[in-house]
């Protein structure tokens, strides 16, 4: 059986294989926690940054995923991402609690349906859609809900 460090070293490698090097997982020896970090731009050429702190219990553990940059996240008409925090209307927009900074945490999994073969490629694909349906909402005032489906319960 593989330990946390191997795993994220294949972790590393399918993310380069995917296209996905713009990401890289990184070790924070003061706080001895692994973590995703990096910029992605959407489609509209906008930069937004990407941190996932991984669960020293990953693969096992849905690892949550950050919008660190910008933060606060503005929403369509002057309000912020940020001030929904666990709602209904968080439901709609595909968002958890606000992260340590109060960062944007992006619904990417149901931790029910989480399983120790999912990979942070797939973790970082959803967080990448997620994105381009935020600058539609941008653009439109929908929910991101009416851009990227919701995954269903089990």
């Amino acid at each position: 059986m593989m330990d946390l460090r191997q795993r994220l070293i294949l972790e590393q490698g399918i993310l380069l294989r995917d296209g996905l090097s713009q990401f890289s997982i990184l070790f924070d020896t003061q706080r001895a926690l692994y973590y995703v970090w990096g910029e992605h731009r959407t489609n509209s050429g906008r930069p937004y940054v990407l941190w996932s702190p991984i669960p020293s219990t990953f693969p096992w553990s849905r690892p949550p995923l950050y919008i660190y940059s910008p933060n606060p996240l503005p929403a369509y008409g002057g309000s912020t991402i940020n001030r929904y925090g666990p709602s209904e209307i968080s439901h709609g927009m595909h968002t958890l609690s606000n992260g340590p900074n109060g960062e944007v945490q992006i619904c990417h999994w149901r931790d029910e349906r989480w399983h120790s073969g999912i990979t942070l490629n797939k973790v970082l694909l959803k967080g990448l859609l997620w994105l381009e349906a935020y600058e539609q909402h941008l653009t439109t005032g929908r929910q991101i809900a009416e851009f990227v489906g919701t995954m269903a319960p089990v």
